[in-house]
């Protein structure tokens, strides 16, 4: 009997010690691997001549940003009122084919006691003229989704960056618009979406770019925004 349980003693202490070496030969070939930053790369269409990416671009130092707002229904007055706390800002004019949603931001700058901007509405072209300014740096876009990718493109083929509420775009086409419009203007395009940027995003990314999660072939994402009631 006490052999017996030597014997299985020692078989013990030999898998033991065996999956103590695998684990860490496993821990150190993952360590190695997690030290090394492998990004990301996907299959793009071809680069149009002379195009480079933007992804380390960089823009001159600008001491007063100046804004022209777009759309100000649901959450357009919103960014408007956030923008009244912001130190080196300038809002410079406002946008919406109804007047009166213009008026209610007019109200808002007033109230944060700054002077009023300049105002477009009455016909669907108007915040072309908003784009065209010789004034304004930044449009910020609070329209409904299927004007979101043309008005971006727009203000950046006018010499603007531009600031897009979610989505940007609803089809790939209109992502590669984006890029294209960005890459050609040398102008900053930002979807204005926290949670792209947010701590699980982040580290989720930089686990794939460290080779912890191995070759990704499938992810699935979820989004629970049931707009069936307003149809």
């Amino acid at each position: 009997m006490i052999r017996k349980f030597k014997s299985l003693f020692v078989a013990a202490a030999c898998i033991a010690i065996a999956v103590m070496c695998y684990t860490g030969c496993t821990f150190n070939n993952a360590s190695s691997a997690a030290n090394e930053i492998k990004p990301i790369v996907l299959p793009a269409p071809e680069r149009p001549t002379g195009q480079a990416d933007v992804i380390n671009l960089t823009s001159p130092k600008l001491e007063t940003v100046r804004v022209g707002f777009i759309g100000l229904g649901m959450r357009g007055p919103g960014a408007v009122e956030r923008f009244t706390h912001l130190e080196g800002v300038k809002i410079v004019a406002l946008c919406d084919i109804h007047s009166d949603r213009v008026e209610k931001s007019q109200n808002i700058l007033k109230k944060a006691g700054l002077p009023e901007a300049i105002a477009y509405s009455g016909n669907e072209d108007a915040w072309k003229q908003l784009c065209e300014r010789d004034d304004i740096d930044l449009i910020y876009i609070a329209t409904d989704w299927k004007n979101h990718t043309p008005m971006a493109v727009y203000a950046m083929e006018h010499g603007k960056h531009a600031a897009c509420e979610v989505p940007i775009a609803i089809s790939v086409d209109e992502c590669w618009q984006l890029v294209n419009a960005s890459e050609k203007t040398r102008k900053h395009c930002i979807m204005l979406e926290n949670c792209c940027y947010d701590f699980y995003e982040m580290t989720t990314l930089n686990m794939a770019q460290h080779g912890l999660l191995g070759e990704i072939v499938h992810a699935e994402g979820a989004y629970i925004h049931d707009l069936r009631s307003l149809n």
